[in-house]
C-alpha cells in the first residue's frame, strides 16, 4: 500500500535517508558531462536525470540485449550518483567503469546477470551507502568483499542464493542500518552474526528459516525500528523478547502462530505505527492490546479469522488510522458503525466481509479515501451511487457483487479519473 509511514521496501528501506541525489557542497561537480556519451546511451534507451544544474546524477536502464559495448559510456558521466542497471543484458563486462566514478552513493543491479566478478568491484566503491543485489547470481564468497565499505548503510539480498556463512560477511560493516534478506536461505545463525551490528533500523527475514531464537537475538538491537518475519518458525513464545525494543515502528509477523495472548507482551510498544498481522491467529485479546497504541496508523488484519465482530469494533479506537486491510474478516454491519470515527483512512479494503448497503453511511464518513476495496461484499447499485460523495477517491474495487456496470459507468461520469474494477 501506499499510504501510511512509508517502509515499504519496493527497492532498499532507507534508501531515501541513505541517499539524496540533491547536489550540494558536499557532492561538487567532478566535470562536465560528455555530450557524445549523453546522447548515444540516451538512444539505447538509458534513462538519465539531471540536477538543478543541468548535471546528470542518476541514470536507469532494464536491459535484455547486451550492454557490453554501452558500458565504457557510463565513464562520460563522471558526476552520477545513482545507478540502476537490471535485466540479464547487464553482466560483469564493462562494469569496471564504476570505480572511475567518484561520487557513486547508490548501486542497484537487482535482476541483472552479475557474477561474484563484478562484487570486486563493487568492492572498490568506498563511497557507497546502498547497494542492492536482490535476484542475482551472486554467492557467500562474494560479500567478503564488501567488509571496507565504511560508508555502506543499506544492502539488499532478497532473492538470492545467500545462506548464513554469506551473511557473516555483513558482520564487520557497522555502517549499515537496513539488511534485507527476504526469501534468503539463511537460519538463526545468519541472525547471530549480525548482533554486532548496533546501528541496524532495519532487518527483513521474510520467508525464512529463523525461529524464536531469532527473536531474542533482535531484541538486544534496540536501534531496531522495523522488523519483518512472513512465514518464519515463530510464535507466542519469542513475541517477549521484542518487548525491549522501544524505538520500533513496523512489525510485520504475517503467516505466524501468533495469537492476542502472545501479543498482550508487546503492549508496551509504543511507537508502532505499522502492523501487518495478516493470516495469524490473532484475536480479539490481542484487539485490546492493539487498540491502545497510540501510533498506529497501518493495520492489516486481513484472514485473522479468530478476531469477533466486537474484536474488530476495537479498531475504531485508532483514530490515526489511514490504511485499513480488513479482507475476509468477520466485519459486518455492526462492527463497521464503531469505526465511523477513523475520519483519516485513505485506503480501506473490506473485500470478503459480512457488509451490506447498511454500512453506506459509515463509509461517507470517511471523505479522505483514496482507495476503497468492496469486492466479494453485500454492497449494490443503490449503495454504490452514493459514494460519489467521497470526492478523492481514486480507486474502487467492486468485482464479485451485484454492482451493475450501468452503476459502475454512472459513477465514473461524477467522479471523473476513478479507476473501477468490475
Amino acid at each position: 500500500m501506499a499510504i501510511s509511514l512509508r517502509f515499504h521496501l519496493s527497492a532498499i528501506l532507507l534508501s531515501a535517508a541513505c541517499f539524496s541525489s540533491t547536489t550540494n557542497a558536499a557532492n561538487p561537480s567532478i566535470a562536465s558531462d560528455d555530450t557524445a556519451s549523453v546522447q548515444k546511451l540516451t538512444e539505447s534507451g538509458f534513462s538519465l536525470i539531471k540536477n538543478d544544474k543541468g548535471e546528470i546524477r542518476e541514470i536507469t536502464v532494464a536491459r535484455d540485449k547486451n550492454s557490453d559495448a554501452l558500458m565504457p559510456l557510463v565513464a562520460g558521466l563522471p558526476n552520477l550518483e545513482s545507478i540502476q542497471f537490471s535485466g540479464p543484458g547487464i553482466s560483469d563486462s564493462g562494469l569496471e567503469v564504476l570505480t572511475g566514478l567518484p561520487l557513486l552513493k547508490k548501486l542497484d543491479l537487482s535482476g541483472s546477470g552479475i557474477t561474484d566478478k563484478t562484487m570486486v568491484i563493487i568492492g572498490k566503491l568506498k563511497n557507497l551507502q546502498v547497494l542492492n543485489l536482490r535476484l542475482t547470481g551472486i554467492t557467500n564468497d562474494s560479500l567478503v568483499n564488501l567488509k571496507d565499505l565504511s560508508k555502506l548503510r543499506a544492502i539488499d539480498l532478497r532473492n538470492s542464493n545467500i545462506t548464513d556463512p554469506g551473511v557473516a560477511h555483513l558482520s564487520s560493516i557497522k555502517s549499515l542500518v537496513d539488511v534485507q534478506l527476504e526469501r534468503t536461505k539463511i537460519t538463526d545463525s545468519a541472525v547471530e552474526s549480525l548482533t554486532n551490528l548496533t546501528a541496524l533500523k532495519s532487518i527483513n527475514l521474510n520467508t525464512t528459516g529463523i525461529t524464536n531464537k531469532s527473536l531474542k537475538l533482535l531484541g538486544n538491537l534496540t536501534a531496531l525500528e522495523s522488523i519483518q518475519a512472513d512465514a518464519a518458525r515463530i510464535n507466542d513464545e519469542g513475541l517477549p523478547f521484542l518487548a525491549s525494543l522501544k524505538n520500533l515502528k513496523r512489525l510485520r509477523l504475517r503467516d505466524t502462530d501468533i495469537t492476542g495472548a502472545g501479543f498482550k507482551s508487546l503492549a508496551g510498544l509504543t511507537n508502532l505505527q505499522r502492523l501487518e498481522l495478516r493470516i495469524t491467529s490473532m484475536d480479539d485479546e490481542g484487539m485490546e492490546v492493539i487498540s491502545a497504541l497510540p501510533k498506529v496508523d497501518y493495520l492489516d488484519l486481513s484472514e485473522c479469522r479468530l478476531i469477533s465482530k466486537t474484536g474488530l469494533a476495537m479498531i475504531g479506537k485508532l483514530k490515526g488510522l489511514k490504511n485499513l486491510e480488513l479482507w475476509e474478516t468477520k466485519l459486518n454491519d455492526e462492527a463497521m458503525a464503531s469505526l465511523g470515527e477513523l475520519t483519516n483512512l485513505v485506503e480501506l479494503n473490506l473485500e470478503a466481509t459480512k457488509i451490506t448497503n447498511d454500512s453506506i453511511s459509515t463509509l461517507l464518513k470517511f471523505s479522505n479515501l483514496q482507495k476503497l476495496n468492496i469486492a466479494g461484499t453485500q454492497l449494490d447499485d443503490e449503495a454504490v451511487a452514493k459514494l460519489a460523495a467521497l470526492k478523492k477517491l481514486k480507486s474502487l474495487n467492486v468485482s464479485n457483487t451485484s454492482i451493475t456496470s450501468s452503476a459502475v459507468e454512472s459513477l465514473e461520469k461524477q467522479l471523473p479519473g476513478l479507476e473501477i474494477t468490475k
